[in-house]
């Protein structure tokens, strides 16, 4: 899968997988200030409904192993 890069500016940009190397799903943040606004109840849905919880994020980069939970996340959230 290659990079997204939409048009308008949304909250996420979602890439991946790349490679045997890199085979995970990645969204980065692209809008901050509402990950920052939005912070706790995002965390707390990272902790109820991906496997890892929160330690999915990886400072700006959310990484995520498969199809469905990154897709759930995307729809989640933007």
């Amino acid at each position: 899968m290659s990079v997204v890069f939409p048009k308008e500016k949304g909250r996420f940009i979602h890439t991946g997988p790349f490679d045997d190397e890199m085979p995970h799903h990645y969204i980065i943040i692209v809008d901050y200030r509402w990950w920052a606004d939005n912070e706790t109840e995002i965390y707390a849905w990272m902790d109820q409904c991906l496997p890892k919880g929160r330690k999915h994020q990886q400072g700006m980069v959310v990484v995520i192993e498969n199809k469905s939970d990154a897709s759930n996340f995307l729809l989640r959230w933007q």
